[in-house]
Order: structure tokens, then sequence, then C-alpha cells
């Protein structure tokens, strides 16, 4: 400020010029300080008082109060506490209960005290820029004077109320800072009554009570949030510490230095203290105020050091909640004719960014806008990383985060749960408690349901086991709803890679979404073949009018697809008269489904849904010698004709049954009890669903092998698992179930051995106990003469699998999660069997077929040491996966989306890996009994017949000499292998002759190579390749083919007459069935071991 201020402003401000220069402030201090001391001498003599009352009688009285021990137990059993309460503690009570704020008088009266500090503060802002500091006039002559001595005279009543309630006396008078507020308020008030003059002082002080605003506001259910609630009282401890400052400042300033006489006083006004304290607190400093008392000065000393920090604290803070508030808090704003998901469960930058890599891939695109859907991703995070919003704002138009939780029915009304196409579920694979992960997804489904009962769930679990939870929730749809078992999907994949190696890569290409880039042009052949087949994916399409008038069945179909389409048409969808839909993947001549009615929908594998959807615009007319490239929607093409939702077949609108695979022909009269096949006593048979292989329980001990005895194993599978004592289950069981599926013969089954901790195993042996040829050894993996001792160089398929990481574990290094595995893979890499060996095939450990489960993508490069992957490109592109010698469990993160956008997509993966799991199975494994033995029905040995995939030599395929055929499991073709054949010759002759489809091969990787001394026994998966792919002898060839069993003597199971589903004209004529021998799968057991008997049929029971 100048320094020529007037003395009259001076007085104006600091002295009115009634009180002839006389100041009494002192009077109003000591006023409040006298208080103060008064109540804690008081409070201390009391203490005193009592302690003495206390002690006194007891010191006196001592010998006289002692009675017998039966005295004491009467005197306990009479004491009453009811009638032990005195006036004083039904005072205490009543008055904690008003404080409190529990009841309605209590809530009323905590509020009246904030409204009333409000109206006192109103007040104090008046009289300060009205009147001076000190002003000589009577209290009935101030309006404001009267209403805050009113307002006092309540403050005080309260004041009371809450000494009586407090449970420490002295602690409340000394430490409690609205104690202190009144001290320095009321007092003054009575005092200015006695001297005739107002002393505005320290009435500041009520401004902390706007730090109880946040309470009445949660009394009012205004505060619900945690956030919220935050939010209110940073702000009021900021304004309080603000506000409460100013008047302190405005209080000196304006009053002088009373050691100087009051000589260096200031004119200024509240609001300029204001503007001096926040300018100061920002660390501005303008320079345009400054303070000139002494006293002012001292108190800005320790004002900055504690506002400075209190200011650099929340201001940040504030900043924080707010931005959060207004991007995460809101309310989803629904947009007509736009569909929406919710993400919610493990919500991390990780998986979120291998989800939406896969659900807004670039390929999902469609005319009818079914994959425009909106991601709304509901997880409560304290604070939102720097590196999750850049993955929100890279997808900013198709992303939203809201800071919610689907556990609180508030939380799912701001997200429109009951308006959104699915919702979505993650877990954690790397949980270190997979049943506690699963329980808490669990959980989530509950809370949904509560809100929704409607509401479609894609819901991933760790443990197979836990899936029998879902069907105790009454509102759970087996129908709409979806449970993703991850351990069932991770072992049915390396179990079916056992058989059929290579296929894991195969059918994580398929349900993934890849792009086929250029690349650099130096690629090398093989990597160019892989990744055109792993850009395929499967797509859903109704078929059009030429497939049902002109093709007519599923054989022609799939030929045409491949020849002039170049889709792969794998699968049909069939709509029967009652309106179940099945499915039915490479139906044969016997089945029911091999003709092409209306409405039925395709199954393709394409390079993307353009190209899927050839086959439901063809049109004979106008397509016919066309490119596939040029075939669009024509005029010909009718809506009504794809009416059941064409493009893509996701989740559409309204509840759809769930799709059930096709069963045979004679499941038609199901409802008609056939008669049991009368067979022998044997000591193992099929299980109740026909699906698999089942004996009596074995116990532990009977199937433990002894090392020290030789074993003469062979074509068998090891599995070698890392795990504790304390390890969570790995769910074997369903690594067992496709090795054991009832669509093999009996001479197929590989023997298992498991090699790991004995503790461990004993934990997963009650769930296998009940499958043929499983045995197990106690023993390291990482032991060279155990693995020696179970003939690992005779094994058809070695796998290294590990359980969970502990939390020790966890808290290294990432890249050493798969330390155990990886050790142990080179060191099988680095055996030689020299000595064991009887042929040259297998003299070293890199002959043996390797398949290792990794928990960490970028640890694959440690697997082969020969290969020069780099580091930094994705697990699909690396040669161990392209090989499929290695699996990694982030290749099932694509199924989240696969299972939205295809319906369809979970019920055929589970019937190509899990060796025919059905919802049957499911819920007799939910009663904890595990699987039983089965009848011998005809519905159950019929169940045998499904399809299946084998890997096949193509050599042995189509031969030129009709004197090689051995058991018509081959197919004469004169002059095929001199013509230079193609993947479309064979795939062609396979359908025609057969009924077998191809899906793709498994190639030598350096076949063609130009030095022969520098190619490698490896192979890579090459999916599906085009019609005009040169075709090898070296090649090996996948193909889904219907399963026939045999039985001696055969049943004759008549196929019953085929039922129109539709109005069209259609050949009655059925093709006959092809009677062939179904060639066994690549490296089957050459030795027969029957584990069965044959089957015994009288003539009199012949079906």
């Amino acid at each position: 400020m100048d320094e020529n201020n007037s003395n009259a402003s001076i007085t104006s401000r600091g002295l009115a010029d009634s009180c002839s220069g006389e100041r009494y402030w002192f009077a109003f201090v000591l006023s409040s300080l006298a208080t103060y001391f008064i109540g804690v001498i008081a409070i201390l003599l009391w203490r005193c008082g009592a302690l003495i009352y206390k002690r006194g009688p007891t010191m006196r009285h001592r010998s006289r109060r002692l009675v017998s021990l039966a005295e004491k137990q009467e005197l306990s059993y009479g004491f009453d506490p009811i009638n032990e309460r005195n006036w004083a503690t039904v005072v205490k009570e009543y008055a904690a209960k008003l404080i409190s704020g529990q009841q309605l008088p209590g809530k009323i009266l905590v509020i009246a005290v904030v409204v009333l500090s409000l109206a006192s503060l109103v007040i104090y802002f008046y009289d300060v820029n009205t009147q001076p500091i000190e002003l000589c006039q009577l209290w009935t002559q101030s309006l404001t004077q009267q209403l805050d001595l009113v307002f006092n005279i309540f403050f005080l009543f309260y004041f009371f109320l809450r000494f009586v309630a407090a449970q420490d006396k002295l602690r409340f008078w000394c430490l409690d800072v609205h104690s202190w507020v009144d001290y320095f308020t009321i007092p003054p008030s009575f005092t200015a009554i006695v001297l005739g003059r107002n002393w505005i002082g320290m009435r500041f002080f009520r401004i902390a009570r706007i730090m109880n605003i946040p309470d009445i506001l949660q009394f009012l259910h205004i505060l619900r949030s945690s956030n919220s609630i935050r939010l209110t009282r940073m702000l009021c401890l900021l304004f309080t510490v603000w506000l409460s400052a100013a008047g302190f400042v405005h209080l000196v300033e304006n009053s002088g230095d009373f050691f100087n006489n009051y000589s260096n006083s200031q004119s200024i006004t509240y609001f300029q203290c204001v503007y001096f304290l926040i300018v100061t607190m920002s660390t501005v400093g303008y320079g345009d105020y400054h303070l000139r008392t002494t006293i002012g000065q001292c108190f800005i000393i320790f004002f900055i050091t504690g506002g400075l920090a209190l200011f650099a604290r929340a201001i940040p803070e504030l900043a924080e909640m707010l931005s959060n508030k207004k991007k995460y808090a809101g309310n989803y704003r629904l947009e007509n004719g736009k569909k929406f998901v919710l993400v919610c469960g493990h919500i991390t930058f990780i998986s979120m960014e291998n989800f939406l890599k896969d659900f807004l891939h670039e390929d999902r695109v469609s005319s009818d806008s079914f994959y425009d859907a909106d991601v709304l991703i509901v997880d409560k995070k304290n604070t939102v990383d720097f590196e999750f919003q850049a993955l929100l704002k890279r997808h900013f138009t198709r992303v939203k985060y809201f800071d919610a939780t689907v556990m609180d029915p508030v939380d799912l009304e701001r997200v429109k749960l009951k308006r959104s196409a699915a919702v979505l579920i993650l877990a954690n694979k790397d949980a270190t408690d997979p049943d506690g992960e699963d329980a808490s997804n669990i959980m989530r489904v509950i809370s949904i349901k509560n809100y929704h009962s409607d509401a479609k769930i894609i819901v991933q679990l760790l443990q197979y086991h836990n899936k029998m939870h879902l069907m105790n929730i009454p509102a759970w749809n087996s129908n709409t709803d979806e449970a993703v078992c991850i351990a069932e999907l991770k072992l049915g994949l390396i179990a079916e890679s056992c058989l059929n190696p290579g296929f894991s890569t195969m059918i994580a290409n398929i349900f993934a979404m890849r792009s086929d880039t250029e690349g650099s042009p130096d690629r090398s052949t093989w990597l160019k073949e892989y990744l055109r087949g792993a850009s395929l994916e499967m797509y859903t399409e109704t078929l059009s009018n030429y497939f049902v008038h002109d093709l007519k069945n599923f054989s022609d179909a799939a030929r045409f697809c491949l020849v002039e389409l170049n889709i792969l048409l794998f699968a049909i969808e069939v709509c029967e008269e009652n309106g179940q839909r099945r499915l039915a993947i490479n139906p044969d001549r016997t089945s029911q489904y091999y003709r092409i009615a209306k409405r039925t929908r395709g199954f393709f594998l394409a390079g993307s849904s353009e190209e899927a959807s050839r086959a439901r615009y063809y049109c004979r007319h106008c397509h016919h010698a066309q490119k596939p490239e040029s075939i669009r929607k024509c005029i010909h093409y009718r809506m009504e004709d794809v009416s059941g939702g064409a493009g893509g077949g996701g989740s559409g609108s309204g509840a759809k049954p769930r799709r059930e695979m096709s069963k045979p022909r004679s499941e038609s009269n199901s409802l008609i009890e056939s008669p049991p096949i009368p067979i022998a006593i044997k000591p193992f048979c099929f299980d109740t669903t026909g699906m698999f292989y089942w004996c009596p329980t074995l116990t532990f001990e009977q199937q433990t092998i002894d090392i020290r005895v030789k074993c003469e194993l062979t074509h068998h599978v090891i599995c070698c698992i890392f795990a504790e004592e304390s390890s969570p289950v790995i769910g074997l069981r369903s690594f067992v179930m496709p090795l054991r599926a009832s669509n093999f013969d009996e001479n197929e089954l590989k023997s298992i051995v498991f090699i790991g901790n004995g503790v461990f195993l004993r934990k997963e042996w009650r769930h296998i106990c009940n499958f043929p040829k499983v045995h197990v050894v106690d023993g390291s993996p990482n032991d060279r003469a155990t693995l020696r001792a179970i003939n690992i160089h005779l094994c058809d398929m070695c796998v290294i699998l590990s359980s969970s990481a502990s939390h020790h574990d966890q808290r290294q290094d990432r890249y050493l999660t798969d330390k155990a595995a990886i050790l142990c893979s080179l060191n099988i890499k680095a055996m030689s069997f020299d000595t064991e060996c009887t042929s040259t095939d297998r003299r070293n450990g890199t002959s043996i077929p390797l398949m290792t489960e990794l928990k960490n993508d970028t640890n694959v490069v440690f697997l082969d040491q020969d290969d020069d992957d780099d580091p930094n490109i994705d697990l699909y592109m690396t040669q161990p996966f392209a090989c499929g010698t290695s699996f990694a469990i982030s290749v099932l993160d694509s199924l989240m989306s696969a299972t939205y956008f295809n319906e369809n997509a979970l019920t055929i993966l589970r019937a190509l890996i899990t060796g025919g799991a059905t919802p049957e199975l499911e819920k007799i494994l939910a009663e904890g009994a595990g699987m039983t033995q089965g009848s011998n029905s005809k519905e159950v040995l019929n169940n045998r017949r499904r399809p299946r995939v084998v890997l096949l030599p193509v050599e042995n395929l189509i031969i030129e000499d009709t004197s090689n055929a051995k058991d018509n499991s081959s197919i004469t073709v004169g002059t095929f292998w001199e013509n230079n054949p193609t993947y479309g010759d064979l795939f062609v002759s396979l359908l025609t002759h057969r009924d077998w489809l191809c899906l793709g091969l498994y190639r030598l990787r350096d076949n063609g190579s130009t030095r022969p001394t520098s190619q490698s026994s490896k192979r890579v998966v090459v999916c599906s390749p085009p019609r005009t792919f040169s075709l090898l002898k070296s090649d090996l060839i996948y193909v889904i083919q219907q399963f026939q069993p045999k039985y001696d003597p055969p049943l004759n199971i008549e196929p019953e007459p085929i039922k129109l589903i539709d109005n069209n004209k259609q050949s009655n004529r059925i093709p006959a069935s092809v009677s062939t021998v179904i060639p066994m799968p690549f490296t089957i057991v050459n030795k027969k071991t029957p584990i069965i008997d044959d089957i015994m049929i009288k003539d009199k029971d012949k079906i």
C-alpha cells in the first residue's frame, strides 16, 4: 500500500472515532483465554477429586469388604446394568446421539450448526466491510451484533452437548479444533455487552465450520461416491485455511502492532487480504500489497511454510479429481442404433491392449454395421496411468472408460447395462489363486444378473471345475451366456497337438484376427506361406439360393467354395422344422444334414468378411464365370433369404437358442427307448455320454511307474509338469479327455505319462483316475535318468507345462517366469540316445517332438537357439509357434472377441479340441462324482460317430498303383503325381472319394532350400492354402473326417430317410455310403494293445 495513507482512513479501519483513542481488544482476548484456562483447571480439579473419592473408601475399608466366594457369585448374578445407570450416563448417551446425527433430531441439529455458522460468517463479512475493527457502540443499537449474540447462544448450547458427550473431557477441551473456535467467538460476544463496544477480533474462526459441510452432504445423500467426498473435503480444507488466514491478516494490519503504539497499521479490506494470500500461496508475488506490521510479517513466515505445502498438494490433487470426474465419472450417452459392449474384470494396459487389438481389428467390417460397436471399459481405479490413457486416446472414437464397478447397481445404471449387447468379463491369467480369481468373476456375473437377468454375459474362467458355479445362478442362460474356460481350451489345444502336431497353431490363428501384411520382400518362402494362412479367420454367412437349388449337398458346396470362390467351407448350421439349430462339421453322405436347405448358414475360413460374403451374394445369372473379387450384391439378391442374420452372425438382438452339434441319425428317435446291446462284462467301456473311454477307478500307486524297472512304453505322450506341492491344480482332466475321446479306435489310444511332484499329481489324480492307460512318475522332469527310464526317445510328443506362478515368482523379472520350462526344453534337446536307439532317426534330443507352454510371449526366442527371430515381433510370427512347438496362453485372448462376434465360435472350437465335451457331461462333472460308466445302448455307441481331425501323409493318400493300396485307405488316381498336383486337386479328390475335408498342410520348413545340408526336419503349418498351391509328397495334411466305429460283428444301423426342411424340390436319392476303413492318424501305435474286448452281439439282437 502507499505510504501516504491518511490517518483518518487508518482510524476508520482500526478504531472508531467514538472510542476516544482507547483500545480494549486485550479484554476480549483475555475473556477467551480465561475461559480456556478456567475450564482446564476445573477439569483437572474434578479428576483429582474423583480419584481421591474412589481410592479413599478402598483403603479404609479393605478388610471389611472381603466376602466369601459364594457371596461374590451371588452379587455378580444379581448385578443389573440397567439399574446401575445414573442420570449422568443417560444424559451423556442422549447428547452423543444428538451430535452424531444418527437420528432425525441429531441431523437437524448438525445441519442447523453449519447453517448458523455460515450465517455468522455472512455477518462477519458484512461487519469487516462496513465498520472498523473496534467500535464503541451498545449492542442494542447494532442489529448484526444482536443476531451474532443469538447465534453464539445456540453455539454455546451445542458446545455444552459436545462437552457432555465427550469421552475424554480434557482432550476435548484442549485439542478439539471446534472448541478453540468457540473460545474465541462466544466469550467475546458477552464481553462486548459488558464493555459497551464491539470488536470484530477472532470471529473469522467460524470459517472452520466449513469442514462439517461434507458430513452434512452425506447426511442428505448428496455425496455418495468416495471421489466426491474426497473432493469436497479437500476444497473445504483449502478454503478454511485460506479465508481464516485472510481474517487474521485483516485484523493485525488494520489494528497495527500494539508494541509500536499502533503506528504501523494500514487500511486494507478483507478482499484485498484474500487476494494477497492467494498470490502468496501460489508463489506469484505481484508485490502490489505487502504487510507492514511485525505480527503480520511473522505470521506470514509460518503461513508460507504450511500454506505453500498445502497449496502445492491440494491443487494437483484437485485438478486430478476434477479431470477424472469429468472424464470417467459421467453417464454413457446412448445413440440410436449404436451397439456397445461392457468390458470388466481384470483391466490392465496389457489385457486391454490385446483385447482391443482383436476386437477393433480392421478386418471386422460389414455392410450392416454389425461390427461397429463401442467398448465401454468398467473398472474401479484410483488413478488411470499415462500408458492406459494413451491407449484410450488411440481408440477414443470407439472406447470409453468409466470409473465404476459392476458390483454397484448405481454404476450399472450409469453405463446403461440394460441396453448393452453383451458384457465381457476378463480374468487374470497370471493369478496366483485361480479359484479366487474365478470366484471374483462369478460374483460379477451374479451382480449383473441380479440387476438385469437378460444380460448376455461372456465370462473368462481359469479352472474348468469352476464352471459348475455358473449353473447354480438362476438367471444364467446356457443358450446365450458363455463361459470361456482358459484351462479347458489351453489343455485341449495342447492335447490335440499331441495327436496332430501343429494343430494348436492353426486353431489359434483361425480364431484370432491377423493381417497378412506384405512386410519385407526378403522373407523366406515358408514364412510367406505361413503368414498367408495365419491371416485367415472364421466367418459365418448365409448360403445363397445357388447352394440350395444347384449344389444341394455339402461336398459340392465345399468344392465350389474352394475352386470358384477361394474360401473354405468346413461346417454348416441347419435350422430344423422345430426351430432347433444344429451345427454339422463336414457332414458326410450318411448325415441327415448332408443336403443344403434354405436358411442354411456356412462357416468359412476367409481373409476378410468381404471374401466370406461371396457365398451369400453369389448368383448363377450374374456372377457366372466372374472373378471371385468382383462378386457383389446383385438385383437377384433377396433380403428375405438371409433374414436369419446375415453378415457374420454374431450376437444379434434377441435371445437365440444355442447351436448344438449334430448327432447321429438314430437320435431322431431318441424318445423311443432302444434296447441295450448285450455285451460281456468288461473291465471298462465308455462313459455315460459315450464321448470318452472309461475304466474302473485306478489307484495312484497302481499307475505309478517304477523307473528302476525297464519300461516298454512306445508311441506314448509324456507330460512334464513343473509345480510345487502347494501349487493350484492345472486341470489335467482337460488334457486327458481329448486323448481318450471315443471317436478313436482302441489301438489308436496313446499311453500318457505325467512326470512331476507326487503330492501335486495326487491332487490331480482323482479327476483322471477313470481314464485308461494313464501313468504317473514322481520325479523331476529335469532328471535325465527319469526321462530315459520312460523312453522319451520313443514318444510321439513331449509336453512341458507349469502351474501358476507363486507370489515369490511374480515379484521376480517377468522374463524369468518360464525359466523352468525353457531349461527343461533345452535339457531334453541336449540329450543323446546312441545306446538306446535302434534306428538312426532319433539319436539326439533335437529329434524328439516337443511342445512347450510359455507364460511370457517374448521368451519364445529362448526355445530354439538356431532361429533368427526378431525379439520384437509378435508371437504368431516366430518359428517355434509357426512350427507348433510352443504355445502361449495369450493366444486365447482373442476368444472373447470371437465368441461375441460369432455365437458358434466356442461351440465349434470345443467340438474340435475337447474330444466331445457336452453340456450334459458338464452337469455330471458338476455333481463332483466324476465320470461314471455308461450303458451299451445304441444311443451311447452312436455318439462315437462324430468328426475328428487327423494328420495324414499325402504320399500314402493318393497312389497310382492299386497293388500298393492297403485296406482301401488310399485313393487310386492314375498319373496324379506326374501332372504336378496342386492342393485343390487333393482337396477335390479326398472330398469326392472319402468325404474328407482338408484344412491345411504341415510342410517341411526348408523344403525349398537349394542346399540339402541345411534342410531341417521342422515343419510349418500352412492353413487352407490356395487351390493352385503346389503339392509335395513330403507334405502332411490336416483332414476332418467322420469317424465310423468298427465292431465285430458289425452293427447294422440303417440310416433313416432324410427329412426335407424346406419346400424345394430335391432328389430323393440318397448317395450310397462309402464303405472304407478309416485310416489311423499319423504316428499311430503299431502294436495293437486292446483295452477292451470285442463287443459280442447275437443275431437276434442286431439292430
